[in-house]
């Protein structure tokens, strides 16, 4: 068995030549053993590159990116007053149109969200109750 091995290893050293002595010198670098008894050496028992790398501390670990639009910090938003928090274009029970798609539909105000700026509307059609930005909201 040995003697076949030789055979194999002189014919192979023959016919690769120079990329033999390269693979050797990659396989030094990586901590692969490179002798003739690690050439039948399953591979579940040869040295992988992960477990030959240097481990890095843990204080040198790279931050992670954050990726994404940065948030708004509180003191980027406007402050607005208790007056202009409240006041609001529309009246609940008013009688008013908002656009949609092409068309304009008349309907009567329920509710008014002036945090996010829309209004709950009870169209006049059908009775479906629609939410609509003040900007597509019209008055009667």
């Amino acid at each position: 068995m040995s003697a076949i091995r030789a055979v194999v290893a002189e014919e192979v050293s023959k016919t690769l030549g120079r990329q033999v002595e390269l693979l050797e010198r990659i396989a030094q670098y990586l901590g692969i053993p490179t002798d003739a008894r690690a050439a039948v050496v399953p591979a579940a028992k040869r040295a992988t590159p992960t477990s030959t790398r240097r481990r890095q501390e843990p204080s040198s670990a790279p931050v992670p990116k954050k990726r994404g639009r940065p948030r708004k910090e509180a003191s980027e938003t406007p402050v607005e007053s208790a007056d202009e928090a409240s006041a609001s274009p529309f009246k609940v029970g008013q009688t008013v149109s908002y656009k949609q798609g092409r068309g304009t539909f008349p309907s009567v105000v329920k509710s008014i969200d002036t945090e996010v700026g829309t209004v709950t509307l009870e169209r006049q059609s059908d009775g479906k109750q629609v939410e609509r930005p003040f900007a597509k909201v019209e008055s009667a």
